[in-house]
């Protein structure tokens, strides 16, 4: 059961790559600052942290580390796995949603999610 449960992690976690090379190749065309604004906010957009990818990636890395510390292994080693992955989803969110909140704002300080 832990094998197919793998699988359909595997498998979802291709179609995030799938999708994130999609938001990749169209930075590679032109665009301006509004369009590159906008592409950042839906990463992480700090009036809406929890919509964006990175509070997506955040929720996901919280649920892991819950996880983490249910395992079944001795309880140090479950808790510093699960402090590590909870400092982890505290950096996506904290940290590189921040950083990306100031370039966005560089780019189109006006600008609103539509």
């Amino acid at each position: 059961m832990s094998r197919a449960r793998l699988e359909r992690v595997r498998a979802a976690a291709g179609i995030v790559k799938l999708a994130l090379q999609q938001i990749e190749d169209e930075l590679g065309g032109p665009g301006d600052a509004e369009f590159l604004a906008g592409m950042l906010r839906e990463l992480f957009d700090e009036a809406f942290p929890q919509d964006g990818v990175f509070g997506s990636l955040n929720q996901l890395l919280t649920t892991a580390s819950r996880a983490a510390a249910l395992t079944t292994l001795d309880s140090e080693d479950t808790e510093s796995a699960a402090c590590a992955i909870e400092e982890a989803a505290a950096l996506v969110a904290d940290s590189a949603g921040m950083r990306l909140h100031l370039a966005t704002s560089t780019l189109h300080p006006q600008g609103e999610r539509p």
